[in-house]
């Protein structure tokens, strides 16, 4: 059974919410709660992970795998304390890993004290969960996350949204590739800012990049 993984960030997929590491060559596919990603997204900065240059990063792993379903799922934590609760967290009724790492989106400390407190409606708010959910967590957990809900893990008690770590992902990409074409990464920065800006709906790399080649090529044209 994998525990713990350890390699360089080769990719991010926000829509996953996905991460690839490439141990020694060999690329795992590790599901991350989004909750996580700031702190992911912190570590990526602006390298380029498709030219190799990603992080070194380590993850606690979740495995699970079952007769019906002989995939192994791989979820990855940042803290050990996570992937224990996560563990928990599974043995609801209904909340397998792939639902459970969707309904991550606060910190697992905000998960926990909801529990403890019973606080049902802050758990109906998660993601996929909604009441009759809250209420089988709170059933099945009231009691056994103490510990968890005085977690040191950031506290974040505000939802993250994956669409907003996305647009932050694209910008960083973008910026990457119109360096490879030679641009100062000031420049690049700030042409990508305006583009977004004014262009909202732009959602691909290769959308964006356009745009900006197309402005500066209209302005020195």
């Amino acid at each position: 059974m994998i525990t713990h993984l350890r390699g360089r960030l080769a990719r991010m997929d926000a829509a996953g919410p996905l991460v690839e590491l490439d141990v020694h060559g060999i690329r795992f596919e590790v599901m991350v709660p989004v909750v996580l990603w700031p702190e992911l997204l912190a570590l990526a900065g602006e390298a380029d992970l498709s030219e190799g240059e990603g992080p070194e990063l380590g993850l606690h792993i979740f495995y699970h795998v079952t007769t019906n379903n002989p995939v192994p799922t791989l979820v990855g934590f940042l803290r050990r304390a996570e992937r224990d609760f996560f563990r928990k967290f599974t043995t609801v009724e209904g909340i397998g890993p792939a639902k459970a790492v969707k309904a991550m989106n606060v910190s697992v400390s905000t998960i926990a004290r909801a529990i403890e407190q019973e606080d049902r409606a802050a758990l109906a708010r998660l993601p996929g969960i909604g009441p009759r959910s809250a209420d089988k967590i709170i059933a099945t957990l009231r009691g056994r996350v103490t510990v968890e809900a005085a977690l040191q893990d950031g506290g974040v008690s505000r939802p993250v949204e994956p669409s907003a770590l996305e647009e932050r992902r694209l910008a960083a990409d973008a910026i990457e590739a119109l360096a490879g074409l030679g641009y100062s990464r000031a420049e690049a920065r700030r042409q990508v800012e305006e583009v977004l800006q004014a262009d909202p709906g732009l959602d691909t790399l290769e959308a964006v990049t356009l745009a900006v080649l197309r402005r500066l090529d209209a302005r020195f044209g």
